[in-house]
């Protein structure tokens, strides 16, 4: 198994909250998958440390232009190859290439297409009581492997939604529903184990969308809305995660970490 982290993206909210924040200035400019988080140097640390305690060693990083030397930097400072850092090269969030076209980009320029590829968003982070060797465990055969928690009837609107069948397979996927229109409460973070006879598919989804306005194609749950029906794609329930979306949330997940 590889592991391909994301962090391309721009963090616009969270670069306004800290314009208004002027205890926080100094983290200005700094990308949200690099954010010092709970004593570790980096939010992703925390994913570094977990990996390697369970013997995964190859991770990967996609990011863009205008971070690239902070990421290098980053790996310096944790022992990981500078190769292992990739720009997609973009440097601002009217260019980016989105979350789907980067998952491509970084599974192509890492050679990973012989690889099951674990993907995860670069804000991501789980609460303390994720079991990384219990998901393992519960890898399949020719599937792939997301996780899923529950959220409140209040905030379904804000998240894609997945609805499974009676052994946690996937069999519709809803972006940002309304509560009415779905008794399932799943929502879906964007840690997914791609099985890597579903890896072509990525790319297939990349070139369908190629040329069409970028909402659809950017977000990765569009992704995995092409990808179920062609491909079975299972579930892992896990109690919550923390997104780091803006400077609010991100104090919070300090908060908890430490």
């Amino acid at each position: 198994m590889k592991v391909l982290i994301l962090g391309a993206g721009y963090g616009t909210r969270l670069q306004r909250d800290l314009h208004a924040a002027p205890e926080y200035k100094h983290l200005l400019g700094v990308p949200k998958a690099l954010l010092p988080l709970g004593g570790r140097d980096a939010l992703i640390s925390h994913w570094l440390e977990l990996f390697r305690h369970h013997s995964i060693n190859d991770v990967y990083v996609v990011t863009n232009g205008a971070t690239y030397d902070a990421f290098v930097a980053w790996a310096k400072r944790n022992n990981l190859p500078q190769e292992n850092i990739v720009s997609d090269g973009t440097l601002t969030n009217e260019t980016r290439l989105g979350a789907v076209p980067d998952i491509a980009f970084g599974i192509r320029h890492f050679k990973l297409q012989n690889d099951d590829v674990l993907v995860i968003g670069g804000d991501t982070l789980f609460l303390n009581d994720f079991k990384l060797i219990d998901l393992l465990n519960h890898i399949s055969p020719r599937s792939c492997l997301v996780t899923t928690y529950h959220v409140h009837d209040s905030e379904v609107h804000k998240f894609g939604i997945v609805e499974t069948d009676s052994g946690g397979t996937i069999t519709s996927f809803l972006e940002k529903p309304n509560s009415t229109d779905t008794t399932s409460r799943l929502a879906c973070p964007c840690f997914y184990l791609f099985d890597q006879e579903a890896l072509p598919l990525i790319e297939k989804f990349v070139e369908e969308t190629k040329g069409q306005p970028k909402e659809t194609y950017d977000a990765t749950g569009k992704l995995l809305a092409y990808l179920y029906p062609r491909f079975k794609v299972k579930t892992y329930p896990i109690s919550g995660r923390i997104d780091v979306g803006g400077l609010k949330s991100y104090i919070e997940a300090n908060e908890y970490f430490a």
